[in-house]
């Protein structure tokens, strides 16, 4: 399985809820980041902790959606853009976003999470 082919995959069992097969495109020692600002966020190394922290996403969101629209290979690299929609009791948010994943051995070793974030910090009141 190439890079790209990686990551699509792991949208595609985010989109799905499905944590195995988030869990299979990932590193053992998966270093991710992303905002602290809005939650859950921050810093996270291992597939645990990251698992973690995505099952706190429906105590701070009704829904959160994330829709890639293009993935990018640059070697180890895989940048992908899209659309983020975060939801809660006060409306809904929608943001771009640029998501710079690192492979090694074909598993994803380090996720930054770069997205717009001032919409949702709104919604955050």
């Amino acid at each position: 399985m190439t890079n790209i082919e990686a990551a699509r995959a792991g949208y595609k069992a985010f989109a799905a809820g499905d944590a195995e097969g988030m869990q299979r495109v990932w590193a053992d020692n998966i270093h991710w980041w992303s905002s602290e600002e809005v939650q859950p966020g921050g810093e996270f190394t291992g597939v645990g902790a990251v698992m973690q922290m995505l099952a706190e996403i429906p105590k701070h969101w009704t829904s959160m959606t994330v829709e890639p629209t293009e993935f990018i290979e640059a070697g180890d690299y895989v940048i992908v853009r899209g659309t983020q929609t975060l939801t809660n009791d006060k409306g809904s948010a929608e943001g771009k976003f640029a998501h710079i994943m690192k492979f090694q051995d074909g598993k994803c070793i380090d996720a930054e999470m770069h997205a717009d974030t001032a919409k949702a910090l709104k919604l955050r009141g």
